[in-house]
């Protein structure tokens, strides 16, 4: 949901997911998991990076953002038009049980620039991972993305 001001526009996001196997003769496939991390789900961590390399079971994402015009007149180059300064906060975790969705969440904060081009988007952030594990592969850094779907 998305709320506009003058002052920019404040965005949240909320995404979960569960996988149950339907009968014990029929396994979950890597295929069907879900993975989490990466610039469309929880910045600061590579695609795929938080949590099971083999994915899980279930997983939960959320994201908090602020978004506003550019600092310079929007009238140069004509960049305002389509390009936006953003700040979030995501939050998000992976498992295959309740504790493990629950237990050590991952945690990132940033600010970035977001490009609206037709029905896609592209984000170029600098992001900070607060909270991981030792297992997680982060990006503590620069992140590109590009896609239709953010949190």
């Amino acid at each position: 949901a998305v709320v506009s001001t003058q002052s920019g526009h404040y965005g949240r996001a909320l995404r979960a997911g569960l996988i149950r196997e339907l009968s014990e003769n029929r396994r979950t496939w890597i295929t069907d998991k879900f993975f989490c991390g990466g610039p469309g789900s929880v910045r600061g961590f590579y695609e795929d990076g938080v949590g099971r390399p083999l994915g899980g079971t279930m997983h939960w994402g959320a994201g908090l953002s602020l978004s506003r015009n550019l600092p310079f007149s929007p009238h140069i180059w004509g960049l305002g038009k389509f390009m936006r300064m953003h700040h979030f906060v995501n939050a998000g975790n992976l498992g295959n049980n309740k504790n493990d969705l629950i237990i050590d969440p991952r945690l990132s904060v940033g600010s970035g620039i977001i490009m609206k081009i037709a029905n896609f988007r592209m984000e170029i952030n600098y992001a900070v991972p607060l909270r991981y594990k030792p297992s997680d592969v982060v990006n503590h850094g620069l992140q590109f993305g590009i896609g239709v779907n953010f949190m």
